[in-house]
């Protein structure tokens, strides 16, 4: 199979950014996305405490 390069169309106005390898990473890390599900799930606990008073 022979594929080409990924190149931007000129035809069509602006696009999305590619991502960086940085950013590609931690979307794959599980223990990042671990961490990330933990503080999210602090986060909405306090809110919910504080409106049951």
């Amino acid at each position: 199979m022979n594929a080409k390069p990924w190149m931007p169309s000129k035809n069509i106005g602006p696009t999305a950014p590619i991502p960086t390898r940085w950013t590609l990473f931690l979307r794959r890390c599980v223990l990042w996305q671990a961490i990330r599900f933990a503080a999210i799930n602090l986060k909405m606990i306090s809110m919910i405490r504080r409106s049951h008073h």
